[in-house]
């Protein structure tokens, strides 16, 4: 394992990063559960989630001028990498890597958008790890979930892709959208192209997150909570327990000592 994944004391975002960056508010792919149109309606930064899809690049955070810093910056963490803010992206993250800094680029990844990364950034690469969210492999699935993102195998596309041209290659699957079937599955699917660690959590918050109104959508959640109730995921952690490159997010380590005590 890299510096990347070193073992860090924090919890949430802590336990991949010093240092969370975002140079947006708002995010196209509009995500179901997505935490940060969640608080950005919950302190009044939007009127609507409908405005959440409407992206304002922040220019001043693009154009920061950066030190170095101890540790690990998480880029972006509140919004996405999408073929519509790649310039500002790419900027940004050669100002943070020209001063020297360590970053983590963090994607449900557009293929064309990996691609002009990897192009432009190759000096760089040792700099870089990419962790590339993929929390199920049908796409059926990720329709749902994660209206606008890209799908699995375009996914797992720039995953093969960021690998063969030699760069640091994690995936987060947190939050899954499924259950112990599609994990595994899942799990297979992206295992052959990570060089460092396969990051897996349940979908947390739900209940809070996604519009219950809508019938449908409490069928999904009442299905999600089924699939990942806690005998679930035990019978997931003991499956997988012995493969080196997985490593449980909190919400999976809470059931773990809830289960074993």
């Amino acid at each position: 394992m890299s510096d990347f994944d070193k073992n860090r004391e924090g919890t949430g975002t802590k336990e991949w990063s010093e240092k969370s960056y975002n140079i947006q508010t708002g995010c196209k792919h509009n995500c179901l559960y997505c935490y940060a149109r969640a608080n950005a309606l919950r302190f009044k930064q939007i009127a609507s989630p409908e405005e959440w899809t409407s992206e304002v690049i922040r220019e001043k955070a693009v154009m920061k001028n950066w030190s170095k810093h101890e540790g690990v910056i998480m880029f972006p963490t509140a919004h996405d990498i999408t073929p519509d803010n790649i310039k500002p992206v790419i900027e940004t993250l050669t100002r943070m890597l020209i001063a020297g800094n360590h970053v983590l680029i963090v994607s449900k990844p557009h293929l064309h958008c990996i691609e002009k990364i990897c192009r432009e950034l190759s000096d760089l690469k040792s700099q870089i790890m990419f962790r590339f969210t993929i929390g199920s492999h049908d796409p059926n699935v990720t329709a749902f979930w994660e209206p606008k993102a890209p799908s699995p195998k375009e996914r797992i596309m720039a995953l093969e892709y960021a690998y063969l041209n030699g760069f640091n290659t994690s995936v987060s699957m947190e939050p899954m959208l499924g259950g112990y079937n599609q994990a595994l599955k899942t799990f297979a699917g992206v295992k052959p192209y990570v060089t460092d660690t396969i990051w897996i959590g349940k979908m947390n918050k739900v209940r809070s997150r996604v519009d219950l109104s809508i019938p449908h959508n409490m069928e999904m959640v009442l299905g999600i909570e089924h699939l990942q109730r806690d005998s679930e995921i035990i019978r997931l952690v003991n499956k997988l327990k012995n493969e080196p490159k997985v490593r449980w997010k909190d919400s999976i380590k809470k059931v773990m000592e809830c289960c074993t005590n």
